[in-house]
């Protein structure tokens, strides 16, 4: 175990993928260790990815972006401007609106932020507020992407630690509405603060018409969540209806969608779905490794001789995840700490989902935390500000962030709610 973990931690330093550090140090102890033979390494990489839930991240992935370049983004933005542009900070819930309507599409914080970042970053800075505070409500807004339904770090989890994809789908409902709500809160006192303009009300026609051109958008999450919870397909299935389905609205709705764009598509589809997916596979013996050596026994023992408290042990774990997703993506931090935390989590008591939760949002936060975060970066390279600037600027609304992430923590039932509810679980 000194070994592996000494080969894991020295690959990071040498700046090695993550994909290359966990299958490294898995080969590593399979050469030193008659516990795992090579065969048997190879068997579980193989075997990890023979899995009928994770078909839905490429598929998930793939949907995602036929919504994008089908043309969604213009009409979602349009409709959230007449519908909220008149309130004081109008501009920025309309942002946070069209963040969470699509990160119900794309499931993804980066796909969000830029594609909703390149319409209303330039429209907030000439309405008025300031570039840096329009970036960092966009990068915030963003992290409501792997929150809200479908999301691929909760396919993620729920493959890793046998939990139903579906409740975690239904648990991230409430902590998704509860950042975008408090997002809202905050920019509309900043807005007081700041005396940001505000839009001419719109016509009610008008905002009926730009209702009407974005409900095809809009219909795609009541399709997967509805499908699920009625039980006519699973969440794999789902996916695969949301490619169909959204194959059909690029197509024959907004006709931007056509021979001469699906290949790019398909490619960028297929890239981002392979590096998860290889991720995923590196990470099974890694898994095994630690289910094997009894390192989250090992933690329990550890930390019940600290405390007893389930409320001070998530705070620890809470503080661990905030660190640890500054240098590290979602998805990888995601696969090193499930295997470890969810049986900590079994053995306090807490509802797998309700974990799952608390785990995803923390390393979602990581995503706009500097110097680091993935979205951040996306959001300079859009807009051509410098990290610098952004990330002085991203600290009200991560604060806010934070603020949410304890509420969602500490009172479990918006996580396990709509699970019991609708699934009975």
């Amino acid at each position: 175990m000194t070994v592996f973990l000494t080969t894991f931690v020295g690959l990071l330093c040498l700046s090695a993928p993550i994909t290359v550090a966990l299958g490294g140090c898995s080969l590593v102890y399979a050469l030193v260790s008659s516990s795992m033979p090579v065969t048997t390494l190879i068997q579980t990489i193989f075997g990890g990815l023979a899995t009928f839930p994770l078909l839905a991240i490429p598929l998930f992935m793939l949907a995602g972006n036929l919504m994008n370049e089908g043309g969604i983004t213009q009409d979602l933005v349009r409709f959230a401007r007449l519908l909220l542009g008149h309130v004081r900070g109008g501009l920025g819930h309309a942002t946070i609106l069209a963040c969470a309507i699509f990160a119900a599409i794309s499931g993804a914080a980066v796909a969000t932020a830029v594609a909703i970042g390149m319409v209303m970053i330039p429209a907030m800075k000439k309405a008025g507020y300031e570039e840096d505070v329009a970036a960092a409500l966009t990068c915030t807004a963003a992290c409501m992407g792997p929150i809200i339904p479908p999301s691929i770090p909760f396919i993620i989890y729920g493959v890793t630690a046998n939990v139903s994809i579906g409740a975690l789908f239904m648990g991230g409902v409430f902590p998704g509405l509860l950042l975008g709500a408090a997002l809202m809160v905050y920019m509309y006192f900043l807005a007081i603060r700041r005396k940001y303009p505000l839009d001419a009300k719109a016509p009610l026609k008008d905002v009926l018409i730009a209702a009407g051109k974005a409900v095809p958008a809009l219909f795609m999450p009541v399709l997967i969540l509805g499908g699920i919870l009625s039980g006519m397909f699973t969440p794999t299935e789902a996916a695969g209806v949301a490619c169909v389905y959204s194959t059909f609205v690029g197509v024959v709705v907004y006709r931007k969608l056509n021979f001469r764009n699906l290949p790019d598509v398909l490619l960028k589809a297929g890239l981002e779905s392979g590096m998860v997916m290889m991720l995923i596979a590196m990470s099974e013996p890694f898994a095994w490794i630690v289910a094997v050596d009894q390192i989250p026994q090992l933690l329990i023992d550890w930390i019940s001789a600290l405390t007893t408290s389930p409320w001070l042990i998530l705070l620890f774990i809470n503080i661990f995840l905030l660190l640890l997703g500054i240098p590290m993506e979602t998805a990888p931090a995601l696969v090193i700490v499930t295997p470890v935390l969810a049986p900590i989590a079994a053995h306090l008591g807490i509802d797998p989902v309700h974990m799952g939760i608390v785990i995803c949002l923390n390393l979602v936060l990581g995503l706009i935390t500097p110097p680091v975060g993935a979205v951040l970066f996306s959001i300079c390279g859009v807009t051509g500000m410098s990290l610098d600037r952004l990330s002085r600027a991203i600290w009200p609304p991560f604060l806010v962030s934070l603020a949410v992430l304890a509420v969602v923590t500490y009172v479990p039932w918006l996580s396990t709610y709509l699970p019991r509810l609708f699934m009975g679980r």
